[in-house]
């Protein structure tokens, strides 16, 4: 198993992030609403509301944390997937 990797993600809801996971072969875990399982590897997240400087809006952060094997791969798969932000 390698270091877990870390991702902040703005801009992106939370079914769009699932929809992606989803598209890359992780289930949810029917024990916890923010976790998934693929076969090699795993993702959790968490979020929180961030404000935006110099105003009063915020925006939602999801902060992802991917645990298990080639994560630099299962990173970059995601990455491609969360950069052309569903549209």
């Amino acid at each position: 198993m390698t270091e877990p990797l870390e991702l902040s993600l703005r801009g992106l809801p939370e079914w769009l992030i699932r929809e992606y996971l989803i598209e890359m072969g992780a289930s949810p875990d029917p024990d916890s609403p923010t976790t998934m399982h693929a076969a090699a590897w795993s993702v959790t997240w968490d979020q929180q509301k961030v404000g935006i400087a110099g105003g009063t809006l915020s925006l939602t952060q999801f902060d992802l944390v991917f645990t298990g094997d080639d994560l630099e791969q299962v990173f970059e798969d995601f990455m491609k997937k969360a950069q052309r932000g569903g549209g």
